[in-house]
């Protein structure tokens, strides 16, 4: 008789992603469509279209133009995708380093990670603190242990 999949023990099945939340800025001296193509390769390439940013123009503290880009994808089974994508493009040292803070980027059943812009306009994802592309992963709950499984079955830590 096949074995039924492994659980915790207290029945209850692992954290599951809800939503996700994409913010970036595109300064005054980057071309906005090399931005918006930074931004959209963090996801599957058979949805980067699908996923629509909405844009809006600000003033910076010189008076500079600066470009707020969001997106929110409330799809469960698209987000999940998305996240899972993320794991696995994620280099090494970044998916480490993330298991190792996993506690200092969650609130309130959210965990929060930056990437290089830089490096996702180049194909590659990697975790970093300045100018970057801000994710906003919503779980089911907000138990460290719940998020943690999820975060190992989507590929983000070791």
């Amino acid at each position: 008789m096949p074995r039924a999949p492994s659980r915790p023990e207290d029945g209850a099945l692992p954290a599951s992603v809800v939503d996700i939340q994409v913010e970036l800025i595109a300064h005054a001296t980057e071309d906005l469509d090399k931005v918006l193509e930074a931004a959209r390769a963090i996801f599957p390439p058979e949805v980067r279209d699908k996923v629509k940013f909405k844009m809006k123009s600000y003033k910076g503290h010189h008076g500079n133009p600066i470009t707020f880009l969001r997106a929110r994808v409330r799809d469960r089974d698209l987000a999940k995708a998305i996240l899972a994508y993320i794991g696995s493009r994620l280099d090494e040292a970044s998916r480490e380093e993330l298991g190792r803070g996993l506690g200092r980027r969650l609130s309130g059943g959210s965990l929060f990670i930056r990437l290089d812009k830089q490096w996702a306009s180049l194909g590659q994802l990697r975790l970093c603190a300045s100018d970057p592309i801000w994710i906003k992963v919503r779980f089911s709950s907000s138990k460290l242990a719940d998020i943690i499984q999820a975060c190992r079955e989507a590929g983000l830590i070791p």
